[in-house]
């Protein structure tokens, strides 16, 4: 495999033409994978409570991820700047044949872009075009995005205008259902605001979409007209307290698919802190948010509101041996029918390629219990495998070995 990557750096060398210089590749990457049963026999299930964003990761997730990073440095001026192209294959599966809505092998270009970075004509800023993960402001224990705006695009990134460094970007949905009908979003972000101290930054993500449609000359068909969207977060983030740091974020988003159907407005406070307890040789991670949703485009109009908290402790015990507990409750509570709620809770061992919580690799066996009540139950899909394997049971569990790496 290691013969693979020289020949991937000077193809894309050769496509942006003659280069004074080697191309130089640096890899990097993530991956999971695993096995688990449920304790009624079969395959694992992984539990998530319906209309909750998110789902408590550990022990619970039902899927394996390899997504491994080429990036190649292909000139380095005299100005400063670097020169390079990134290139990230992914493929994904599930475990089940109904898990995460499907038993498909997928695998793609997660992304693939050109980018020139530290340009001093762009007050130190990046530029770049082409597919990449874009906007990420992720919450690690239950993998949530509180900002996510992946796609095609192109834009400029990280400009030192002063108070904070600029971003901003032109960016569409790579898989559209009908390429005749796709969205844009101009997306633009202030990062790095100095509040009260050095230690204390705000962030502040803003983003309006739209609708581009062309008429089908062959079916004679045009897509139905869509609204437009837009969105507005602010998050700001302390470092140093307790031990870890703490983010406290709120956000409001704007979107309708399609005219007659269902549009949304999402209202949403969050609350994360990191720390640890050096006696104790234990890191922590609590998670709490709020959100309420209104579907506008409904008559009569409806409402939901989504509760969250949850937490995770990682206590070295000796050697590359850790123990972890996961604990994590949501509750939904519709505007009609009864309020519908899910307590999931892991304990796990782990052995890891060293002392501190983030050491990777690691590889866990894991006990997962959740329980939940009969509204929940109600409102488990057909499809789902919680409902599949538990049937008309209020709890379940699993058992697993998982694996995880980034580097």
């Amino acid at each position: 495999m290691k013969k693979i990557y020289p020949l991937i750096a000077l193809s894309v060398a050769a496509a942006f033409g003659s280069s004074s210089q080697a191309a130089t590749v640096d890899f990097s990457g993530y991956f999971r994978a695993g096995t688990g049963l449920n304790t009624r026999g079969g395959t694992m299930t992984c539990f998530k409570l319906p209309g909750a964003d998110t789902k408590w990761r550990l022990g619970n997730e039902c899927d394996y991820v390899i997504e491994p990073n080429l990036n190649a440095t292909l000139a380095t001026l005299d100005d400063k700047s670097e020169w390079h192209v990134h290139f990230m294959p992914s493929v994904y599966r599930a475990w089940g044949s109904k898990e995460n809505g499907t038993d498909e092998l997928t695998t793609r270009f997660g992304q693939v872009y050109a980018y020139g970075s530290n340009i001093p004509q762009l007050a130190g800023g990046t530029v770049w075009a082409g597919r990449r993960f874009y906007n990420r402001l992720q919450l690690g224990i239950n993998d949530q995005f509180l900002e996510n705006q992946d796609g095609d695009g192109a834009g400029l990134e990280n400009m030192n205008i002063g108070i904070g460094k600029l971003s901003v970007a032109y960016m569409m949905n790579p898989r559209p259902e009908d390429p005749n009908n796709n969205r844009f979003a101009l997306p633009l972000r202030l990062t790095n605001i100095r509040t009260f101290s050095d230690a204390n930054e705000l962030a502040i993500y803003t983003s309006y979409e739209r609708q581009t449609r062309s008429r089908d000359a062959v079916a004679n068909t045009v897509p139905d007209q869509q609204s437009s969207g837009n969105s507005f977060g602010l998050y700001h983030t302390t470092q140093g307290t307790l031990g870890g740091s703490t983010l406290v974020g709120a956000r409001y988003d704007k979107n309708e698919t399609a005219r007659g159907g269902i549009g949304q407005r999402n209202t949403r406070v969050v609350a994360q802190q990191t720390g640890a307890a050096v006696g104790l040789k234990t890191n922590w991670d609590v998670i709490a948010e709020y959100r309420a949703r209104n579907y506008f485009t409904n008559t009569p109009a409806l409402k939901e509101k989504w509760t969250s908290f949850g937490a995770r402790t990682d206590t070295h015990i000796s050697g590359p041996f850790r123990f972890l507990v996961e604990a994590g409750h949501d509750r939904v509570k519709p505007s009609t029918g009864d309020t519908r709620y899910m307590t999931k809770l892991t304990v796990a061992t782990a052995i890891s390629g060293g002392k501190e919580a983030g050491s990777r690799p690691t590889i866990r066996l894991f006990y997962t219990h959740a329980w939940w009540n009969e509204a929940a139950r109600q409102n488990l899909s057909s499809e789902s495998r919680t409902q599949e394997v538990f049937g008309k049971a209020h709890n379940g569990s699993s058992v697993g070995v998982q694996a995880e790496a980034w580097w």
